[in-house]
């Protein structure tokens, strides 16, 4: 049953297919997870029927999707590792390339992306060092049958994906949106994609762990 007063993570969680919905409103699913429909709606000036309405058909097509609040803990963590984490690792790298290549290439175009190769060097330095403290610390405390022990992390954890949440804003502001421009060359096109791919991949990777990993775990 789907109504407007459940909150956004919620709605993800029980109808995974709820998130591409959700990001195409543009409604923060992972770090705004707690807020309702109703609210989130509200603050965007959408209609939260509407989205109902296109959750609702996105989960018809999609009813085999992984519902990782009924899986065990262990297989979450490793669904993580694989999915997100190993792929972070060797997409900002790139992404990295082609900003400078695009900014050395176009500086001379008003809507070059300038500033957007030094801001991913800065997500590329503060993921490696999440990831690297969920791994080595968090993850570990986790899988022991410890997870009631893991406040202090959690909370660390929770601010520090508000701080790539903020980063993720400070790339469309850097990129228009990431709207490309009709004389955008193929790197310059492949880097607003990915970026956009990014975004969600972030996003989905951060609910996965706020909304259904963390309360687990710390729940026992």
């Amino acid at each position: 049953m789907k109504n407007t007063e459940q909150t956004l993570g919620d709605l993800v969680t029980a109808f995974p297919a709820a998130a591409k919905v959700l990001h195409q409103y543009r409604l923060d699913y992972c770090c705004g997870g707690k807020q309702s429909l109703r609210e989130a709606c509200a603050s965007e000036h959408v209609d939260p029927e509407a989205v109902l309405r296109d959750i609702e058909a996105a989960a018809t097509e999609s009813p085999d999707d992984a519902r990782w609040d009924q899986r065990p803990l262990d297989e979450l963590i490793q669904h993580i590792l694989d999915r997100y984490h190993a792929p972070l690792r060797s997409e900002l790298p790139r992404l990295i390339d082609l900003a400078r290549r695009v900014e050395r290439v176009h500086a001379d175009k008003p809507d070059c992306p300038a500033g957007l190769t030094d801001l991913l060097v800065d997500i590329h330095a503060a993921v490696l060092n999440h990831l690297g403290k969920e791994e080595q610390i968090l993850f570990p405390v986790i899988l022991a049958g410890h997870g009631q022990a893991a406040h202090m992390p959690v909370q660390v954890m929770l601010q520090e994906h508000e701080d790539h949440g903020q980063n993720l804003q400070r790339i469309r502001d850097l990129t228009g949106d990431l709207t490309t421009p009709a004389h955008a060359c193929a790197s310059w096109r492949e880097l607003y994609r990915a970026l956009s791919e990014l975004e969600v991949e972030l996003m989905d990777h951060i609910h996965l762990e706020n909304n259904i990993l963390f309360p687990r775990a710390l729940a026992g």
